[in-house]
């Protein structure tokens, strides 16, 4: 296994801290009702879901910035929440393929249920695609993943879902273990979904579910994954995996960083309030945006071969083009 040791302690404090300013700036923005929770990016639509205001405990909006339309969907999704439950809730993820927007609802005490729901700019009344609770404190009982232009995956448990467009099922395939993260991504090949599983494995999947690949990572927990021509790319703790577990490229990531994506052949990472870029061939790590999130906070920031989808408080912003 190839690694790469990309930049030493001092050298890497001066990169993280010495920044003059963000590369990516906003070539079209957008302000929302309330502060964003969730944002992704797909083929240059733009999908984010907006937290509470007077007249909706929340609401996603779709915004195709080639056509310069948005739209508001599922205001009244997140049901019960006027009771103000202990556990609270809220819509944690979104994600889109085409013009159709996905985003997965929370609200619970003890338990929380969890819905996942769907909506196009011609079909706005919400479906609901999914129903799952589990207990708070665990993990979701669905998991929503990036969209790409063939579709969205989704998990519940052991079955995994990949929808297309025009709403149609794609594929619908049991795996041997809970689903805990999956994405989409160009792969290599027929490979088009990767998935990490509560037992360490790291499945490739093709459009029609049939899988390619496993890869043990073991007891260890994946932090992230994404999917690219190189093969499935993982974090466990600190490290990055690019390829094959076995014999692919590692990258060790600073304390704490948690991948975002992986574009252009860099690792898109956050860091604290920062969104960065890691080029692996050459390790040099560039200060993309800076956006004012807790620490426990997802960070609102999304990126494809198209462009880069951010939000810092209610301001929306979108690049087109490349990270550098």
């Amino acid at each position: 296994m190839k690694r790469l040791a990309v930049l030493g302690g001092a050298s890497l404090a001066l990169a993280l801290a010495g920044s003059a300013g963000a590369l990516l700036t906003p070539g079209r923005t957008l302000t929302a009702p309330a502060p964003v929770t969730a944002l992704s990016v797909t083929n240059r639509v733009v999908v984010y879901s907006v937290g509470r205001t007077r007249t909706s405990c929340g609401s996603v909006v779709l915004w195709d910035t080639p056509r310069l339309g948005h739209w508001t969907f599922g205001s009244h999704t997140i049901l019960g929440c006027e009771e103000g439950p202990s556990g609270g809730y809220g819509i944690p993820s979104v994600a889109v393929t085409g013009d159709r927007a996905f985003w997965l609802t929370r609200i619970g005490g003890n338990i929380t249920d969890w819905q996942l729901w769907s909506a196009t700019p011609t079909r706005r009344v919400a479906q609901r695609l999914a129903f799952a609770s589990a207990d708070t404190d665990g993990p979701p009982a669905i998991v929503l993943g990036q969209g790409t232009a063939d579709g969205v995956p989704y998990a519940v448990g052991h079955t995994l879902t990949f929808v297309s467009p025009a709403g149609s099922r794609l594929f619908r395939t049991t795996v041997d273990a809970p689903v805990r993260l999956v994405t989409s991504g160009a792969g290599a090949g027929t490979a088009r979904i990767v998935a990490a599983l509560a037992d360490g494995r790291v499945v490739v999947l093709s459009r029609v579910g049939v899988v390619l690949r496993t890869d043990d990572y073991g007891p260890a927990q994946v932090r992230a994954i994404a999917l690219a021509l190189a093969g499935a790319i993982v974090q466990v703790g600190a490290t990055v995996h690019i390829g094959a577990s076995a014999a692919g490229t590692t990258v060790t990531l600073p304390p704490g960083a948690l991948m975002l994506d992986y574009r252009q052949g860099s690792i898109v990472y956050r860091k604290g309030t920062q969104v960065r870029a890691r080029k692996v061939s050459t390790g040099k790590d560039t200060l993309l945006r800076v956006i004012d999130v807790k620490r426990w906070q997802t960070m609102p920031f999304s990126t494809d071969p198209g462009g880069s989808g951010w939000a810092d408080g209610r301001r929306v912003g979108w690049r087109s083009g490349p990270l550098a």
